[in-house]
């Protein structure tokens, strides 16, 4: 709660900076992220490449051994010398030739027993039998095969085996090669790749030793080596045996710090012939070099400098917004509490652009509104010292209704209800409120919900003489619901008791216009005014929903004692857009009454919204003077008149009325509908201009 207590121009620095905050650290958080992404694929995509240049490397280097093994084996004077018996000195020769030959580290001479004849690295070789050994029983039985050993622990090795051929298919010995892999190997790897690479072998302990390693990678340290070397295979060394050899697989792993930075790495075993571990490979790629290389530490470091020049920048937009917003939004607060007080005469500022100049021009409409309706308010009190009340169900026989519905006189054949009835035991019948030409309408009580509302019936005689009665009934109901809005009497439900149709509806109190102008004689532009304005809302609305009213009058329009104008009967309303074949009211067909058609509605043309605009001329012209436009003797006359005579302005009959409002009025009066407002709302913008 503090930071309410905070000055707005501190609240709006501490939310901007906020904002900055968060987008930044969110920006870090996503730049960070892709970045690790970015850079954790190119790394492994690196340690791939790199394992497959091992890969190579082995496939050369035994491709290479054996071919020169076999091209030295089968030379015919070798095979001589292997399958005549020599002195041992000379087999020690033949074995050290071969070695040098090859390019071996070592190379020994196996007879077809599987007794070593000699090792060119060691003179004093005793001859055994080796026939045990994987690699050497493969090779006498003519086959050539490979594997990977250790020699002197520390040493791996890559030995290859041939055999030596005699006579026809008959095989005659084997000579078998080893070359090491050491340091010069594991910088070739690493120059080609650019990563760190180190070999190890495993000892008779099952320890893994380095055998060796890129240049980085010796100021490192073998026991730090030696430890992911040991986590190479660990779950698949149980299951060796029964691989074959080689460089079965590569297993990635953990992160890890060596010397404060970060690497990933990968590695893979390789096996003996016999499918044991013999050692392996470790590839290592430092994940700090790959976010350097993708710019990550240049974008960060301008992150934060655009933060921090965010953070400035939110410094001065607190001070300038705050200056902008501080006084319009005091000075409305002023006009609130003096409206609350009853005083609507505040002078709202222009607020400029943005929410603030829309808060400042939709508060000057709301006060303008007030004043309006505070005048008709007291029109209403000047006009009727009693105040505004609902008739009493004796004047009604001979007044206009003025609670729903809205044509005036009775009519025969309607189906009355007596005061104190019950209606379909749930309404309590209060009165009579009216009767029009397709019903009566009464006051009565809703016992289960306990509120007052008016209910208006359908003739029974009518549905009788008129098969579509019952459907513009319906469709009373259906389009009122339609419609929403506080200047719109609302319409709650559509009912049948015993064959007799009804409506129930909102019971409003107050006087019809009709009574108003009937009482006054004409009413004053500041009265009119603010009618004119309300009555425009009811009618944006129900064209929003596309529905036109089509009997707009003072007879169907309810001003309450607060000065709230109520617009009712949609009774011969229809929706813009009617299928032709509903049955009901079609072009060519008039409906309404005659005093306030538009000329188009008289000649049963297909309407739209623009004929309650004429209407709503008509209404504020009687306003205005007292009287409808345009009067007859007959309908025939008035029929003429109304397409062909244009009534004289309100401005010319009466010098009180402001020429603005007597322009709108005419503007509305045009028999041409794409010479009037094209809709309620443009109507109403010019109203609200109009000051009085």
């Amino acid at each position: 709660m503090a930071l309410f207590r905070l000055g707005l121009g501190t609240r709006i620095f501490l939310a901007s900076a906020g904002i900055v905050t968060i987008v930044l650290a969110a920006a870090l958080v996503v730049l960070s992220r892709s970045a690790q992404q970015a850079a954790g694929t190119s790394v492994a995509r690196g340690l791939e490449i790199t394992q497959q240049r091992v890969r190579e490397l082995v496939e050369s280097e035994r491709s290479q051994l054996s071919s020169r093994l076999r091209v030295y084996a089968e030379n015919p004077e070798y095979r001589a010398s292997v399958e005549a018996p020599q002195d041992d000195g000379d087999y020690l020769d033949y074995a050290q030739v071969a070695a040098q030959q090859v390019g071996a580290q070592w190379a020994q001479l196996i007879q077809r027993d599987g007794t070593r004849l000699a090792k060119s690295d060691d003179p004093s070789a005793e001859r055994v039998d080796v026939s045990g050994s994987p690699l050497v029983a493969r090779a006498l039985d003519g086959q050539v095969s490979e594997g990977f050993g250790v020699a002197g622990d520390t040493v791996l090795i890559h030995v290859v085996a041939v055999p030596i051929p005699g006579a026809g298919t008959r095989v005659i010995g084997a000579l078998m090669a080893a070359k090491s892999f050491g340091d010069s190997i594991a910088r070739a790897v690493g120059s080609v790749t650019q990563s760190e690479v180190f070999f190890f072998a495993i000892d008779d302990d099952g320890e893994p030793r380095i055998a060796g390693s890129t240049d980085a990678l010796r100021n490192v340290g073998a026991p730090v080596l030696s430890a992911l070397a040991s986590r190479v295979g660990t779950d698949s060394v149980m299951n060796a045996g029964v691989r074959q050899a080689g460089i079965p697989y590569a297993e990635p792993l953990q992160q890890e710090s060596i010397n404060g930075e970060h690497y990933v790495g990968r590695g893979s075993l390789f096996l003996t012939a016999s499918g044991l571990p013999a050692g392996g490979f470790v590839a290592l790629r430092s994940l700090d070099r790959e976010l350097n290389a993708l710019g990550y530490g240049r974008l960060r470091q301008t992150l934060l400098y655009v933060g921090a020049a965010g953070l400035f920048a939110a410094i001065l937009f607190a001070g300038v917004t705050a200056r902008q917003i501080v006084r319009p939004v005091t000075l409305l607060a002023n006009a609130t509490q003096r409206a609350a007080e009853g005083d609507y005469q505040a002078e709202i500022p222009e607020g400029g652009r943005g929410e603030i100049g829309m808060l400042a021009s939709a508060f000057r409409r709301l006060l303008s509104d007030l004043r309006d309706k505070q005048a008709l308010v007291d029109f209403l009190g000047v006009s009727s010292p009693a105040g505004a009340r609902t008739m009493s169900a004796s004047s009604a026989a001979t007044m206009p209704m003025n609670a729903a519905g809205g044509a005036e006189g009775w009519g025969g054949g309607a189906t009355m209800i007596e005061p104190g009835q019950m209606f379909g035991n749930r309404y309590e019948i209060k009165g009579v409120l009216g009767a029009g030409g397709m019903g009566m309408v009464y006051k009565a009580n809703d016992r289960e919900l306990g509120e007052v509302l008016a209910i208006k019936t359908l003739k029974r005689d009518l549905m009788a003489m008129d098969t579509n009665a019952l459907e513009r009934f319906k469709s009373e109901i259906r389009l009122a619901r339609r419609i929403a809005h506080r200047n719109v009497v609302r319409t709650y439900d559509l009912g049948e008791i015993s064959g007799l149709y009804y409506i129930t509806m909102e019971y409003v109190e107050g006087k019809s216009l009709k009574e108003l102008i009937r009482e006054r004689g004409r009413l004053p532009a500041s009265a009119v005014l603010p009618i004119a304005k309300q009555l425009c809302r009811a009618l944006e609305v129900s064209h929003e929903e596309g529905v036109i009213h089509r009997d707009i009058k003072p007879q169907n329009m309810v001003v309450q004692p607060d000065g709230v104008l109520k617009v009712m009967d949609f009774g011969i309303a229809r929706l813009v857009t009617r299928p032709a074949d509903s049955g009901q009211t079609q072009a060519g067909m008039v409906v309404g009454t005659p005093e306030y058609m538009a000329p188009e509605q008289l000649l049963g043309d297909e309407l739209d919204a623009r004929a309650d605009l004429y209407a709503t001329g008509c209404v504020l012209y009687e306003c205005l003077t007292g009287r409808v436009p345009l009067t007859a003797d007959t309908p025939i006359v008035l029929i003429g008149k109304v397409l062909e005579e244009v009534p004289a302005a309100p401005a010319s009959l009466h010098a009180d009325i402001p020429a603005a409002l007597s322009e709108i009025v005419m503007w509305a009066l045009q028999k041409d509908r794409e010479r009037r407002p094209k809709s309620a709302a443009v109507l109403h913008e010019q109203l609200d201009k109009i000051e009085v």
